[in-house]
């Protein structure tokens, strides 16, 4: 539907945002600002499925500042990062970090992959005479 910049900017104002409140179940994970060179940290609200903010760096002490000014965490599902998992323990030690849905995959494809190694090692020596 075509619509002139001053129709969009028109029902922005006329549309009712409330705030939302404040996040509860929350994830963190790193971004490439430039890949390879520079990196970041993005926190989701997995409730809201929003993005809520997008830190400047891949630091503990800048995770643990930002969940300190946040306080209510419950949930922090997170990477395998030491840095993540350090900055949510110092920034909100009575959250619960879980890990996220694709490192639990990941987890489970390595897992599987040296399970299916050692299947395979014990079967080709099993058949030598």
């Amino acid at each position: 539907m075509p619509a002139s910049g001053d129709t969009l900017l028109r029902m922005i104002r006329a549309a009712e945002f409330s705030s939302p409140g404040a996040p509860r179940v929350i994830g963190i994970d790193d971004w490439a600002w430039r890949k390879g060179l520079r990196y970041g940290t993005i926190i989701c609200d997995l409730e809201r499925n929003r993005v809520i903010d997008v830190l400047p760096d891949r630091n503990a002490d800048t995770v643990a500042s930002w969940l300190g000014r946040h306080p209510g965490i419950e949930v922090i599902a997170r990477d395998r990062a030491g840095i993540h998992s350090e900055g949510a323990r110092r920034g909100a030690p009575d959250a619960i970090q879980v890990a996220d849905r694709f490192h639990l995959l990941q987890n489970l494809g390595e897992a599987l992959r040296l399970v299916l190694a050692v299947i395979a090692r014990r079967s080709v020596l099993q058949e030598k005479p």
